[in-house]
Formats: C-alpha cells, sequence, structure tokens
C-alpha cells in the first residue's frame, strides 16, 4: 500500500510539474504587419498616409468637443471588419482621449478602409488645431 501511495504521489508531483512547463511554452507573438502604418518620415506620400489623413479629417468632422483634449495624444488599433466597420482593438496613450477616440470610431459611418484589409492597422489620433489664428477668431 506504502508503494502504492508513492506511486500516485510521484504521479501527481509530475503532472504538475509537466502542466506548469506547458505554461511556460507559448507561440511567439506574431508582429502586426506594417503594411498600414503610415511613415510620414520615408513615404509621406503613401497610401497608409493617405488613408490615415482621411481618417483623420473625417473624425474630426464628428470631434465637436476636440479643444477638451488638447494636447492629448492616442494611438489605436483598428481591424477592418466584414460589416465594413472597424473593430478597435487596442489603445495607447491618453485614456480620456482614447476612449473618445475609440467611440467616435464606432459611430462614424463611411469611413474608408485601411490600404490592406486583411491587416491592423494602427492610427494616430490628436485632436486637430486650427492652422493659424484666423480660423478660430482669435485672430
Amino acid at each position: 500500500m506504502n508503494l502504492i501511495n508513492r506511486m500516485a504521489g510521484l504521479l501527481g508531483g509530475l503532472m504538475i510539474v509537466v502542466g506548469l512547463s506547458a505554461c511556460q511554452h507559448s507561440e511567439p507573438k506574431q508582429q502586426d504587419s506594417i503594411a498600414n502604418l503610415c511613415q510620414p518620415q520615408s513615404a509621406p506620400g503613401s497610401a497608409s498616409c493617405k488613408w490615415a489623413d482621411e481618417m483623420q479629417h473625417q473624425l474630426n468632422q464628428h470631434f465637436r468637443d476636440a479643444r477638451r483634449y488638447a494636447g492629448q495624444q492616442c494611438l489605436v488599433r483598428l481591424e477592418w471588419q466584414n460589416s465594413g466597420r472597424y473593430a478597435v482593438t487596442q489603445t495607447q496613450g491618453d485614456e480620456t482621449l482614447c476612449l473618445r477616440a475609440w467611440q467616435l470610431i464606432g459611430q462614424s459611418k463611411d469611413l474608408p478602409p485601411p490600404p490592406d484589409a486583411s491587416q491592423p492597422a494602427w492610427f494616430g489620433f490628436a485632436p486637430a488645431t486650427p492652422s493659424h489664428p484666423g480660423a478660430t477668431g482669435a485672430g
């Protein structure tokens, strides 16, 4: 009986070790493609930069409270859905602006698809500010 108890204990310990080692083995994380990433320093006229400009333009048309978020930035990871809309899958940056960006993207219709709709897209969102004081009536 003592041998059976030892074997059961040993088997239980072995199962725990195997289970824990399986937890430590993870598949390498796949990197996102940069197909939809605007890189203005190296390719300002790229399809990705044109897409990012159009996204910013369309979202700013509905961003009536932009002044509230002055100086904030948010990087948004988007995935194009078969429904013709975006799913926000990740945000990084100022939390309040990221929440607002998520809301705007969810509410906006007819946003342009990314250049490569099969890949995630990263979009840098920040409040638009007028380029000159006269645009605000301050000048």
